[in-house]
C-alpha cells in the first residue's frame, strides 16, 4: 500500500509539473501583473501553493523510505529532482501589485495643493515643526472615492501640532489605509482614531521628515483607491516650484442663479477664477454665450417653458484651455408667479434726518439723493445730471404704471429710465416715487437740493496733516511718488490724483522697499532652474501684511538673461522690450508676507554657465486706474548667477544640507549633464 501511495504522489507530480512549467513562462511574460492578469495571477499562486506541498510530502517520504530508493529508477529520481525545482521556483514568484507606486514615479512632478499646507511635528523632527504639501498620484487611484477626497467632504489634512486626519466617503466603510506601505490597525502605535470612513494617526509616529510620504487609502472590494503624497521638509521645496506654464483654469464653484422680481430673468453668479480671462454659459450643456461674473440671461432668449427643470452651466476660459462646466438645476417658476407681487413695505421717514446722502453724479453738488427701502439694487443707473434734467434708470417692468414727485404726478415715458428737468426739483427736499407696470413694486429716491452756502466742510488728513475742504470740493494729492493709501477705504491714491470730498479722509504716503536677496538657488529636482528672492518691507508705520495683501498691489519677478540686462543699460521693467519673463507672485515664501520667489526652469545644459538676473517689483493699481511700479535695485556682483556658479558654491560649501540624491544633482549640474 506504501508503495502504490508513493507512485500515485509521483505520478500527480509528474502531471502538475508540466502545468507549473507553463505557469513559469506566464510568470515571465507578466513580471509586473495588471489586472487583467490577476485571476491568472492567483491561479498561480494557488498552484504553487499545492506544489510545494506535494514537495514537502515527497521530500518526508523519501526521509523516510530512503533505504527503499532502490523502488524507483534513476530517471524518475531525476524527474522529482526536476519536479522539486520547478515548485520551489514558482513558490517563490513575486505578485505586484498594480496600485503600489511606481520606484521610477518622480513625485516631485505632482501638483501639490498650497491651500493644504502647513507645519506639524514629524518623525525624524519630533522637536521641531516641518513643512508639509500634499499631492494625489493620479495613475496610482482610480474611483468614485478619489473625487470623494479630492473634490468632496473627504480628505487628508493635519491638526493641532502632530495628527495627521484621513477621512474617505462613507459608502465606502471599512476602507484600509497604507501609510509608506504599512497598513494601519486598530490598536497601533500613533493610532489617534480609527473607525470605517476616518483615521488619526500621530505624524510624529507614521510621517517621515524630508521625505515623499505615501499615503494610500483602499475601498474593501479593492475597486476604489487613492494615492495620496505628502512632501515633508526638504521635499516641499523641490516639490512645489512655480512653472511659467499657463494652465487652464479650474472650474467656478458657488454658482447660483438668482430670479428677477418679475421672473423674466436670472442674475448669474459664481466666485471668480484667478485665471480666467472670460466665462462660457451653457444651457444643458449646450454653449449659449459668454457671461460675465453677475451677468443676465433672460427667459425668453433661453425659451425656457415655465415649470421645466434645466441645468445652468458656467466654465472658466484662458489661453491654456476652459474649464470643466459647474452646472445647478433651475426650474422656471410658473405664469401665475410671474404676475404676482406683494405689497413693498415704504420706509416713513423725515429727509432732514437723513445722514447717507450721496451726491448726484455730474450735480456739482448741487443735488443729493438717498434711496429708501434699501432697493438700491433695484436702480440700474443711479441719479445723474444729463445736461439740465435728471436721469435715472430701474430694474423694474419695461414701462412704468406711475411716476409721482412730491405727489404730483408725471406721465412717464416709454422705458423703465425716468428724465426729469432739475428746476421740477423746487423744494429742499423731494420725493421721487416709481411704480412698476404691475403696481406690485415701487421705488423711493429722496432728493436734496443744496445751495452753496449750506455746504460742509470735512478734513483731508496726510500724514497727520489736516486740510480742511469743502463738501464737493476738489483735493488734489501732492508728489509723493508711490502714491497714498487710504485705510479705512482700503484704496490707493497717485500722485497728484483729484478726488472729490464728501466726507473725512485720512491717508498716509506710501513707502514700499522692493529688495533682492543676495544670489540665487539652483533647483534640486527635475527640470533644471534657477530661483530669485524679493523681499519687500513697508516704512511709514504701514504694515507689509496690511498693503501687500490687498487687490490694488500685485508683486511679482523679471527674469533675463545677464547679457540682455547689461546689453539695456542696467534697465529691466514692465516696459522693457527685449526678451524676459514675468513671474507673478502667487504666494508668500514661508508664509511671510512680503517675501517671495520668481523661477526660470528648463534651463539647457548648453546654458549651465549663462548669467541670470531677476529683478523684483510691487506694481500700485490707484483709484483713478493708473499703476506705478517699484523695481529692486540688482547688480553683476550680487544677483547675476548661472546655474553651473550656484552649483559649485554648493561643492566647495561640502554640500552642505545635499541628501546623497541632491548632491547627485548638483554634479550633474557640475557636469553639464542633461536631466
Amino acid at each position: 500500500m506504501n508503495k502504490m501511495y508513493d507512485y500515485k504522489l509521483f505520478n500527480n507530480m509528474i502531471k502538475n509539473s508540466k502545468i507549473v512549467s507553463k505557469m513559469e513562462k506566464v510568470n515571465k511574460k507578466y513580471t509586473t501583473m495588471t489586472m487583467g492578469n490577476w485571476k491568472n495571477c492567483f491561479n498561480l499562486v494557488k498552484l504553487s501553493k499545492e506544489m510545494e506541498n506535494q514537495y514537502m510530502i515527497w521530500q518526508n517520504i523519501l526521509t523516510e523510505r530512503g533505504k527503499n530508493m532502490n523502488v524507483i529508477s534513476k530517471k524518475k529520481q531525476g524527474i522529482i529532482a526536476i519536479i522539486c525545482a520547478i515548485a520551489m521556483v514558482v513558490t517563490s514568484l513575486t505578485i505586484y501589485n498594480p496600485r503600489e507606486a511606481k520606484a521610477d514615479t518622480d513625485y516631485s512632478q505632482l501638483t501639490y495643493d498650497y491651500k493644504n499646507k502647513g507645519e506639524s511635528y514629524m518623525k525624524g523632527a519630533e522637536t521641531t515643526k516641518s513643512k508639509w504639501r500634499v499631492a494625489v498620484d493620479t495613475s496610482q487611484s482610480t474611483g468614485d472615492i478619489v473625487n470623494w477626497m479630492t473634490k468632496g467632504d473627504g480628505n487628508l489634512n493635519f491638526y493641532g501640532e502632530m495628527f495627521m486626519n484621513v477621512t474617505w466617503h462613507g459608502v465606502y466603510p471599512d476602507a484600509t489605509l497604507e501609510i509608506n506601505g504599512v497598513k494601519v490597525e486598530e490598536g497601533a502605535e500613533g493610532v489617534q482614531a480609527y473607525a470605517s470612513a476616518e483615521i488619526h494617526v500621530n505624524a510624529k509616529t507614521w510621517i517621515n521628515n524630508n521625505a515623499y510620504n505615501v499615503v494610500k487609502v483602499t475601498s474593501k472590494d479593492e475597486t476604489q483607491y487613492v494615492t495620496f503624497i505628502v512632501a515633508t521638509g526638504n521635499k516641499v521645496d523641490t516639490s512645489t516650484e512655480e512653472s511659467t506654464e499657463l494652465q487652464k483654469p479650474v472650474a467656478p464653484t458657488g454658482l447660483v442663479a438668482n430670479i428677477n422680481d418679475l421672473k423674466t430673468n436670472y442674475t448669474i453668479a459664481f466666485a471668480n477664477v484667478a485665471t480666467a480671462t472670460s466665462y462660457k454659459f451653457y444651457l444643458d450643456g449646450e454653449y449659449k454665450k459668454d457671461i460675465t461674473n453677475g451677468g443676465i440671461v433672460t427667459i425668453e432668449e433661453l425659451g425656457l417653458k415655465a415649470g421645466q427643470t434645466y441645468k445652468f452651466g458656467v466654465s472658466a476660459v484662458n489661453k491654456a484651455g476652459e474649464s470643466d462646466i459647474s452646472e445647478i438645476s433651475v426650474t422656471v417658476p410658473s405664469k401665475e408667479t410671474e404676475t404676482t407681487g406683494s405689497e413693498e413695505t415704504t420706509e416713513t421717514l423725515d429727509p432732514s434726518t437723513i445722514k447717507d446722502w450721496t451726491e448726484v453724479k455730474d450735480s456739482k453738488n448741487t443735488m443729493l439723493y438717498y434711496i429708501a427701502n434699501k432697493a438700491s439694487d433695484k436702480v440700474s443707473v443711479k441719479p445723474e445730471m444729463h445736461g439740465d434734467n435728471l436721469y435715472a434708470a430701474f430694474t423694474l417692468a419695461a414701462k412704468f404704471k406711475s411716476v409721482e414727485l412730491n405727489g404730483e404726478t408725471i406721465i412717464p415715458r416709454e422705458g423703465a429710465d425716468i428724465e426729469i428737468p432739475k428746476t421740477s426739483f423746487s423744494k429742499e427736499y423731494n420725493k421721487l416715487v416709481v411704480t412698476n407696470h404691475y403696481g406690485s413694486e415701487t421705488v423711493t429716491i429722496y432728493f436734496k437740493v443744496v445751495s452753496a452756502t449750506e455746504k460742509t466742510k470735512y478734513k483731508v488728513t496726510v500724514d497727520g496733516t489736516p486740510t480742511e475742504v469743502e463738501e464737493g470740493s476738489t483735493y488734489t494729492f501732492g508728489d509723493n511718488a508711490q502714491g497714498y493709501y487710504d485705510k479705512t477705504n482700503s484704496v490707493a491714491y497717485a500722485s497728484g490724483e483729484k478726488i472729490t470730498v464728501n466726507s473725512d479722509i485720512t491717508v498716509t504716503s506710501i513707502k514700499l522697499n522692493v529688495a533682492m536677496q543676495k544670489g540665487a538657488s539652483v533647483r534640486l529636482a527635475t527640470p533644471t532652474g534657477l530661483r530669485f528672492q524679493t523681499v519687500i518691507t513697508s516704512g511709514n508705520d504701514i504694515a507689509a501684511s496690511d498693503i501687500l495683501n490687498k487687490d490694488f498691489v500685485t508683486t511679482g519677478t523679471l527674469i533675463t538673461t545677464f547679457d540682455l540686462f547689461s546689453a539695456n543699460g542696467n534697465v529691466l521693467n514692465k516696459d522693457s522690450k527685449y526678451t524676459n519673463l514675468d513671474i507673478a507672485n502667487s504666494g508668500w515664501y514661508n508664509d511671510e508676507v512680503g517675501k517671495f520667489c520668481g523661477s526660470i526652469i528648463k534651463i539647457k545644459t548648453g546654458n549651465y554657465e549663462k548669467k541670470f538676473v531677476g529683478v523684483g517689483y510691487a506694481t500700485i493699481t490707484y483709484h483713478n486706474g493708473d499703476k506705478y511700479s517699484i523695481y529692486a535695485d540688482v547688480n553683476e556682483t550680487d544677483n547675476a548667477r548661472s546655474i553651473y556658479y550656484v552649483a559649485n558654491a554648493v561643492k566647495e560649501a561640502g554640500y552642505k544640507n545635499c541628501d546623497a540624491a541632491q548632491k547627485a544633482i548638483i554634479d550633474k549640474y557640475l557636469a553639464k549633464e542633461a536631466f
